[in-house]
């Protein structure tokens, strides 16, 4: 009788690993530790304190979010006041705040309200941000802008120089939309009180066109050499009505938002260029919503330049 050989399964190697990987994968999920996730709370950065306080201007209340670089000895930092803060001072803050090669440090200001309800800060900042009073457009109040304007030089400077190393010679104030119209507010009526004023998408429509009624006054002071500050102004290629209406089109390129701005750009541009450094930018393919994050960092850049280094400063001379 003939013997038989014995068979043999031969496994092909791919089938045996993966047999052999679930082996182990199971192993080892029954001895691996689970994470354990534990809540501690709001996210904190120790380089950034919060401030509420009551305004004896207005009555009303208001949250100040500062965040200051790393303090050298002897050094004196620009400020950023940020209107609109709940919204705008993170973005502004993780830039401005530690510098660059190409902008300084600053300390940064968010101008803001104690709450975290949008309702509500989209009710206040309408108070505080227009400059006059329309009833129709905003129902729950409007026009308080020159208070506002007061609680920034009155109190809150005041209150940031007590506590932080600051340079007044370099005091910033950022806003857009309706704190766009603010700032203009600000710099045709208190031109000296900041050295650079950034204006992002200005709501210079509001109340007719208000804001521009001191235009003149402002302007024939500049032509006389009164005026030194940098100014920033800012759109969206999105703010334009772009539709098929002729009428519609006409309008826009005459009165809408971004005719509005980058004409006023224009015509402060011609005041007294060695004394009014004036830029006005549009930016291509966003809206009034998606231009907030674009238009902080263009704003930082411009209004934090950078001294030139030693080498430069020397070359310059000669």
């Amino acid at each position: 009788m003939t013997k038989k050989s014995p068979r043999f399964s031969i496994v092909p190697t791919t089938l045996a690993t993966l047999v052999l990987s679930c082996f182990c994968s199971a192993a080892e999920d029954a001895s691996r530790t689970k994470a354990t996730f534990t809540d501690t709370g709001p996210v904190a950065v120790s380089r950034e304190r919060q401030f509420d306080f009551t305004s004896a201007i207005n009555g009303q209340p208001y949250r100040l979010m500062i965040s200051a670089p790393k303090a050298e000895p002897g050094k004196r930092y620009p400020v950023l006041f940020v209107i609109d803060g709940n919204w705008y001072f993170r973005a502004a803050s993780d830039t401005a705040t530690w510098g660059s090669g190409s902008f300084d440090p600053a300390i940064v200001v968010g101008i803001g309200y104690p709450t975290e309800d949008r309702a509500e800060v989209v009710r206040r900042r309408a108070i505080d941000l227009t400059v006059v009073v329309e009833q129709s457009r905003f129902p729950n109040g409007s026009g308080g802008c020159d208070a506002f304007l007061r609680i920034i030089e009155e109190e809150i400077k005041p209150f940031v120089a007590s506590r932080y190393a600051v340079d007044p010679a370099r005091y910033i104030l950022y806003g857009k939309s309706i704190g766009g119209l603010a700032v203009l507010r600000a710099l045709f009526r208190t031109p000296t009180n900041f050295s650079t004023y950034l204006a992002i998408s200005p709501s210079i429509w509001q109340g007719n066109r208000a804001v521009l009624v001191d235009e003149a006054a402002f302007s024939e002071k500049a032509r006389d050499g009164a005026i030194k500050a940098r100014i920033l102004m800012t759109s969206a290629s999105g703010e334009e009505y772009s539709g098929p209406d002729p009428a519609a089109r006409a309008d826009e390129a005459a009165n809408g938002m971004v005719a509005n701005a980058r004409n006023l750009a224009d015509r402060l541009g011609k005041l007294n260029p060695e004394q009014l450094a004036v830029r006005y930018t549009i930016f291509q393919d966003e809206d009034h919503s998606t231009v907030s994050l674009a238009s902080i960092a263009r704003a930082i850049t411009f209004a934090l330049p950078a001294p030139p280094a030693p080498n430069q400063k020397k070359k310059s001379k000669k």
